[in-house]
């Protein structure tokens, strides 16, 4: 009911990682687990240049959420941003492809520059849950902008321990956003510890 991970009961409404470490934001919309064929596909759509697959991401998120995203009542989409040098090596963000396909599915203006990387940091998947969020720490900060977003939808390909959402909601509340959902491609299992 909260991040999107998998429950250990099923009386239970929280995970055991957002009964542990509060989560900032309202709720999560991940589509798949990160394991198998997805795994390996979000692999592909990062590093092999398989942009088109953000078509097909987008119609399996809002095929599960889709009437729970447009009942939320989202004034604006927030892809996750990378460093400009990540994105010049790889030559796009992932997250925003994602973001401008939901975007156009929902007719929802997205935000592509409302977020902005300052930090490039540690690549997450080497460090720990706690090491995560402090590597996040000061990552993201808000561009100079007159637009207020009341609710937003944070999208990113993969939700491992949270930190990345959590760092941009971090930035975004202060800043006047009074609502925070996220969607992402896949959640992992794991819970921090």
């Amino acid at each position: 009911m909260k991040c999107g991970k998998t429950i250990e009961n099923e009386s239970e409404e929280y995970c055991r990682d957002c009964r542990t470490v509060p989560k900032s934001f309202k709720r999560g919309f991940p589509a798949f687990l990160y394991e198998g064929a997805i795994k390996s596909s979000l692999y592909d759509f990062k590093y092999k240049n398989q942009r088109n697959y953000a078509e097909f991401y987008a119609d399996s998120i809002l095929g599960i959420y889709g009437r729970e995203i447009k009942k939320a009542g989202v004034d604006g989409i927030i892809p996750v941003p990378v460093h400009p040098r990540k994105r010049k090596k790889r030559g796009y963000n992932q997250a925003e492809l994602l973001a401008k396909a939901l975007g156009r599915r929902l007719g929802i203006r997205v935000y592509s520059h409302y977020l902005e990387r300052c930090e490039n940091t540690s690549p997450q998947k080497e460090l720990n849950d706690k090491e995560r969020l402090k590597n996040l720490k000061n990552a993201f900060k808000i561009r100079q902008n007159e637009i207020k977003l009341e609710k937003v939808l944070l999208v990113d390909d993969i939700y491992t321990s949270g930190a990345t959402i959590e760092a941009c909601t971090r930035v975004l509340l202060p800043a006047g956003t009074h609502t925070v959902y996220y969607t992402s491609v896949a959640i992992g299992r794991g819970y921090s510890g």
